[in-house]
């Protein structure tokens, strides 16, 4: 018989025994009242007894009870030992991973959905100047105080790390990024860069050196070729490899015209230098160009907001918008057009250059961006390109904190679009209709 059918026959009985004592003294009633008190009694000191070896007990066995408390009691008992046992499985799988952690070469700092200190392990202490316990459930931007800091946990874009100096050592620099996971749970992790800089700080000083150094002799060797191509007899002679020769020195200025101008846009930004440009007339000026380059084979159109400019340095913005529209051009069959595009969006503005040209493989539009890299090599070179000019667009966007977008379709044209964020914007007069 199940516990229950027993506790069932036992009240029962109870009841009955009550029924029965109550006849003999004159009153069943009665006796049923005071036998089921007693039951009743006796079922609220085995609850009794249950809360206290629940509640503050040191006592793993639990106490004794007839019946169905026995088999409560058991079930409680087994509950307690799983939990016991899940208990010690999440504590080693916790030592586990904050000794896995501990042995990270990187900072790691588990956070609260509201950015405060759960965990950090010894390199973050380090990195971070935190301590243990004091910092536990301090916000970590109280800790790491930087303005580009703050303002990236503000903004929750993660996709992409922040570089800081360290509290602990200003020369030292440290790329944090923050991943989210589980229920709104935030992991940190603290990277020293110091070394990374210091080797691109070395990089972008020897191109700028050797950049400018061969301009010198570079310029001798063009000024002697344009003395031999002036030179009657000697052109008559030699026309063909001169003219060849001064062709690829003139491409070669271009080459280091554009690696100093890379390398000083890899430079920290000059806030003298910027200045609220105004858009619309500067893509004026690069259309104009661009038609001279064209001339007449390909339409080129300009669609700008007036009174919409954007803060910058306007050098830059000018070798953005100028090789954009001087790539378009090259790339376009007679008959093409050529759209530029300044206006406002949502978030900001966006500069847009579109064509009807020729397009670019799918596979290479991840690397367009990249120095010296060509689609077609042989046409890049014939069309007398550097294969620096997308790599110029792109730093020089990033460099005004916008960002570049590329879509194209073979044979169909491309479109490269910068978008700018709204704090670049300074907008004069009212929109245009």
């Amino acid at each position: 018989m199940s516990p229950w059918g027993v506790e069932a026959w036992r009240l029962f009985g109870v009841l009955l025994a009550g029924a029965l004592v109550g006849l003999v003294f004159g009153s069943a009633g009665w006796g049923i009242v005071l036998v089921g008190g007693g039951y009743i009694a006796w079922q609220i000191r085995n609850l009794y007894r249950l809360e206290r070896w629940l509640g503050g007990s040191r006592s793993l066995n639990p106490p004794d009870g007839p019946g169905i408390w026995g088999v409560i009691y058991g079930h409680f008992y087994r509950l307690q030992r799983r939990n016991r046992r899940r208990k010690r499985r999440l504590a080693a799988i916790l030592r586990e991973f904050q000794q896995s952690t501990a042995a990270f070469p990187d900072g790691t700092v588990l956070l609260t959905p509201d950015v405060r200190i759960v965990w950090f392990n010894s390199a973050a202490g380090q990195l971070l100047n935190l301590r243990y316990p004091q910092d536990i459930g301090q916000r970590v931007a109280n800790l790491v105080r930087h303005p580009q800091f703050t303002e990236y946990l503000r903004t929750g874009k993660y996709e992409d790390a922040v570089e800081v100096p360290s509290p602990v050592n200003e020369d030292i620099t440290l790329a944090l990024q923050v991943v989210p996971y589980g229920d709104e749970q935030r992991l940190m992790i603290a990277r020293d860069v110091t070394r990374l800089h210091k080797l691109e700080q070395v990089r972008r000083d020897f191109v700028a050196n050797a950049s400018h150094e061969l301009r010198t002799p570079l310029t001798v060797v063009a000024g002697y070729l344009d003395s031999l191509l002036d030179d009657p007899e000697a052109a008559a002679r030699w026309s063909q490899p001169l003219q060849s020769m001064r062709e690829q020195a003139t491409r070669m200025e271009h080459i280091l015209e554009d690696l100093l101008l890379l390398s000083r846009m890899e430079g920290p930004v000059d806030a003298v230098q910027q200045q609220a440009v105004d858009m619309p007339e500067l893509l004026e000026a690069v259309a104009e160009q661009a038609r001279k380059i064209a001339d007449g084979a390909v339409e080129i159109a300009v669609y700008a907001e007036p009174g919409l400019r954007l803060r910058g340095v306007e050098r830059e913005l000018h070798s953005v918008a100028a090789n954009l529209v001087t790539n378009a051009v090259k790339y376009t069959p007679e008959g093409g057009r050529v759209e530029l595009t300044w206006d406002s969006e949502r978030d900001g503005a966006y500069l847009a250059v579109s064509d009807t040209g020729i397009g670019i493989p799918e596979k290479d539009l991840p690397r367009v961006t990249e120095r010296f890299y060509r689609v077609d090599t042989g046409r890049s070179r014939r069309q007398g390109g550097t294969g620096l000019g997308l790599a110029i667009v792109r730093n020089g966007v990033l460099r005004h904190d916008g960002r570049l977008e590329i879509h194209s379709r073979l044979g169909e044209g491309s479109t490269f679009t910068c978008h700018f964020p709204e704090q670049r914007l300074q907008r004069q007069g009212v929109k245009a209709s």
